[in-house]
């Protein structure tokens, strides 16, 4: 991929099946869905895609909100893993904020950008 992307996204190749609202990660020079809370995200897919197929994808430094498959039940205001879950651990990295609640599978607007670490006192 080359070139300059100044609308924040981008179209990667599938590693994987990936579902529209997945936050993705770069494995072997193609995305894939993140699997683990401590996987670096480099955005969220905007299409769902069969391994590869071009999948288009949301880069998190772009500041636009997003739609995010939720990987569980999420507040409105409840910060987001890159599993789409509430991150509720302290030092788990979080991408974004629900903007709207959710229940598991739905997609829900968030607010993301690149990890933060969270603090629980």
């Amino acid at each position: 991929m080359e070139g300059i992307h100044q609308n924040g996204k981008a179209t990667f190749t599938a590693g994987a099946a990936i579902a529209k609202g997945e936050f993705v990660k770069f494995s072997s020079g193609k995305v894939v869905k993140c699997a683990v809370a401590t996987d670096i995200a480099i955005g969220v897919a905007l299409d769902g895609a069969e391994a590869g197929e071009l999948v288009p994808v949301q880069l998190l430094t772009s500041g636009d909100t997003v739609l995010v498959k939720a990987g569980g039940a999420v507040a409105q205001g409840g910060t987001l893993s890159c599993l789409g879950t509430t991150v509720s651990t302290a030092g788990a990295l979080q991408y974004g904020i629900a903007l709207d609640a959710a229940e598991n599978g739905e997609l829900v607007e968030a607010a993301v950008g690149l990890p933060a670490v969270t603090k629980i006192a």
